[in-house]
């Protein structure tokens, strides 16, 4: 059975809000630096672009079978985006991803983010989480590692590394 609807969840430093078409405007400067892109293709989005690809992903999945949850997060207290979470589900398993902007960076934000919405999907009953992560993109790798994901080997029809979490380390994430 899929997870509920996307929860508004918590951690010590950041809010993950549930996305809508109203965010795009902010998250347009978050996304704005191309490096963002140097492993995943595309470019920075304009707002447009953006209002459109929230609506869609707001919409849901046009798969019966396949559930979006995607959040923006916010600094705690500043009410400042910073980037997003997101995961595909195919119950009994979801495919995850993280975004920080480039001035945010460094500073936990994604380890922290990716661990509570890891925690959130495994407490909704998913059994397996994935992640699917540039052999290159020693950042993403390092949050991979850090929330619990071990690389298995194998590259997705992309040429991305799967990850899986075998080990889910909450140390960081409040309820």
């Amino acid at each position: 059975m899929p997870p509920p609807a996307t929860p508004l969840l918590t951690t010590g430093r950041l809010i993950l809000s549930p996305i809508g078409p109203d965010d795009a405007l902010e998250m347009v400067g978050v996304l704005a630096d191309p490096s963002l892109y140097a492993f995943t293709g595309g470019h920075p989005p304009n707002v447009h672009q953006l209002e459109a690809r929230y609506r869609a992903q707001v919409a849901g999945s046009p798969s019966n079978d396949q559930v979006w949850h995607n959040w923006i997060l916010r600094l705690s207290g500043e009410d400042v985006a910073v980037g997003f979470v997101q995961a595909t589900v195919t119950a009994p398993q979801a495919n995850v991803a993280w975004v920080i902007g480039t001035d945010w960076q460094g500073w936990g934000l994604a380890s922290e983010a990716a661990r509570a919405m890891c925690r959130w999907l495994l407490d909704s009953g998913l059994e397996e989480l994935f992640a699917h992560i540039h052999p290159d993109h020693v950042a993403s790798q390092h949050v991979a590692k850090a929330v619990g994901f071990t690389s298995t080997g194998e590259f997705d029809a992309d040429g991305e590394v799967v990850w899986e979490m075998t080990q889910p380390l909450w140390s960081s994430v409040s309820r």
